[in-house]
């Protein structure tokens, strides 16, 4: 699955090696230009002197019109290079360099004296020092360099065998032999440049990786740094609040206030705790999304199902639903729920008037049917310079005030993580007063894939008629087993409120070794216990002595493996800080079970 990438990377970083050998290959040289101009009109001089000066001069007029090509003519390389004007200007630079070295070559003909044996050995020393000094200046790039060399050489051999003396023809052959060398040192020469330049690139891209991966850290980091500043800012909010009602509830208790006041305090504190949980639990939220805690599990998921309960949840009619009956989709349940329970919350905010609906309809795609999930309101809007920000974190459109009752800014950042995971896009459509669609796309899979699908359990509607209409026996008997004294005091304090007999051990141990289990009505078990048996070691031990007692597991992190075993075992699962009214829910139906 991996070659495709790797061989990606690797024809990449062969080209940009390509490109750098062309670049080198056609830097100006002018001062070596010069000196190997003035070496060329020596030589020149030397032949017109001893053998005949026209061919010296038809040769040196040559050498002067390369060299003038190559040195007030160079190449213009294309840039950015792609592959074709790469290759296009390998074979400008290889025709360039051929006819640069022809020129030289040329003298192995013009300047050979057939009746002189001694000019023919020197012409052909000459041409042969010519092409142990330039073979590796001429060019970096093979195959111009080796184009160079046999038509700086092939002139004198073939001129040499023809028309040279017997010892001239064996320095011909011996210029054959330092051709074949010369093409084998020329073509290691450039595997060994090439190599260094790929380590060089690789350096470079290593260094730019570091500074890139530095960069982004320092971006996360001062992120990170936004975030829980925000965050701080918002929690000392709440904690603000309760803080100065608790102080207003002393007073108004040690001077005799009346029962209204008091209740608008208490009411007060209320708000705030509820404030200040809120955004905890989105904290926590997204915390476990950046840690990747809660694995995926795609499966087969009823849409309507799903969206009628969410719709119940939102209560009071708010929410409506418009969804085909057979729609299904291949997605994870739980992160799908989430997902459309932050928009739902969003947009029950921001829709003082009206309803909300989720949709669901069918879309053909290319990769096949999906269903596009949908949630429209009639809400205040968001204007379009706004709606690329409200999937950032603490970000509110239309709370500037931030009204702690109107959330904290965190829900559309979690959608935005969730997205993520799922592999969907949450678009935006909106106008300010014109109300908001958010919407994604899930893949559609046929019904005979449905397996197993959470729906809504009807049972929870009755759950809640017990905590709101039910009456709890006086004398109740509740094990608490909870370490933090603080907790556990308050938890005690609100069962005797309920007169309801608390029962309260710090350890699963002291709980076995002292509890009259058979007195228990209901057991209440705080997940993370001091000693060897936390909560749930403590859970089963209690249900195989008394199978009837009704059992909860409380935790701040309980988990949605937590939350399956619970289901699995019949227990219940409350979630840290816990709701009077989950709480009282719990002993009534501990006490109906009774």
């Amino acid at each position: 699955m991996n070659s495709t990438p790797a061989h990606s990377t690797a024809g990449s970083d062969r080209f940009e090696i390509q490109c750098e050998v062309l670049r080198l290959s056609i830097r100006p040289i002018g001062p070596v230009l010069l000196v190997q101009y003035l070496l060329n009109c020596g030589v020149a001089a030397l032949f017109a002197w001893q053998y005949s000066p026209a061919r010296a001069l038809v040769w040196i007029a040559l050498i002067t019109a390369v060299t003038l090509m190559r040195g007030f003519f160079p190449q213009r390389l294309p840039e950015p290079f792609t592959p074709e004007t790469l290759r296009a200007a390998q074979r400008t630079h290889t025709t360039r360099t051929g006819i640069w070295e022809l020129a030289h070559g040329l003298a192995g003909v013009l300047l050979f004296a057939p009746a002189n044996v001694d000019l023919q050995l020197l012409l052909g020393l000459i041409l042969m020092g010519m092409t142990l000094s330039s073979a590796f200046s001429v060019s970096f790039y093979t195959p111009a360099t080796q184009l160079a060399i046999t038509l700086l050489l092939a002139p004198i051999i073939v001129t040499g065998l023809w028309l040279g003396a017997p010892v001239m023809m064996a320095v011909a052959v011996i210029g054959i032999g330092l051709t074949a060398m010369m093409w084998k040192l020329v073509a290691e020469h450039s595997r060994q440049l090439e190599e260094n330049i790929g380590l060089r690139l690789n350096e470079r891209t290593l260094r730019e990786q570091a500074l890139a991966g530095l960069r982004a850290s320092e971006q996360a980091q001062a992120e990170r740094l936004r975030f829980f500043s925000a965050a701080n800012h918002d929690l000392r909010q709440p904690v603000m609040a309760i803080g100065l009602q608790a102080e207003v509830l002393r007073q108004q208790l040690s001077g005799g206030a009346d029962m209204q006041a008091v209740q608008r305090t208490v009411g007060s504190l209320a708000r705030a705790q509820q404030a200040l949980e809120g955004l905890t639990n989105q904290l926590l939220e997204i915390g476990r999304i950046e840690a990747a805690v809660d694995p995926l599990r795609p499966a087969a998921v009823a849409l309507a199902p799903l969206l009628h309960e969410l719709a119940r949840q939102a209560g009071e009619g708010r929410v409506g639903v418009r969804c085909p009956p057979g729609a299904i989709a291949w997605t994870d349940t739980v992160s799908l729920r989430r997902v459309l329970a932050n928009l739902v919350d969003n947009a029950i905010k921001f829709t003082p008037r009206g309803r909300v609906l989720l949709a669901v309809r069918a879309r053909r795609r290319a990769g096949g049917l999906v269903w596009r999930v949908e949630v429209r309101d009639s809400g205040i809007g968001i204007a379009a310079d706004a709606q690329a920000r409200v999937f950032d974190d603490f970000e509110q459109i239309g709370n500037v005030e931030r009204n702690l009752q109107r959330g904290h800014g965190l829900g559309l950042a979690i959608v935005r993580r969730l997205a993520a995971q799922l592999g969907i896009e949450v678009s935006l459509r909106s106008s300010p007063g014109r109300g908001s669609v958010f919407g994604f796309e899930l893949p559609a899979v046929s019904p005979g894939l449905l397996a197993t699908v959470p729906t809504a359990a009807p049972a929870a509607a009755d759950d809640d008629t017990i905590a709101a209409t039910g009456t709890l026996r006086p004398g109740l008997a509740v094990l608490v087993v909870e370490d933090n004294a603080v907790v556990a005091d308050s938890i005690s304090a609100l069962l005797r409120q309920w007169s309801v007999e608390p029962r309260v051990y710090a350890s699963a141990a002291e709980a076995l070794a002292l509890a009259d289990l058979r007195a228990l009505d209901a057991a209440l078990c705080d997940i993370r216990l001091p000693g060897a048996l936390d909560g749930i070691a403590l859970a089963e031990r209690l249900q195989r002595q008394k199978p009837e007692l009704a059992i909860a597991l409380i935790s701040a992190d309980i988990n949605e493996a937590t939350h399956r075993l619970a289901v699995e075992r019949g227990w219940h699962a409350l979630r840290k800080p816990v709701q009077p009214e989950e709480l009282r829910g719990v002993l009534l139906r501990a006490q109906l079970r009774g």
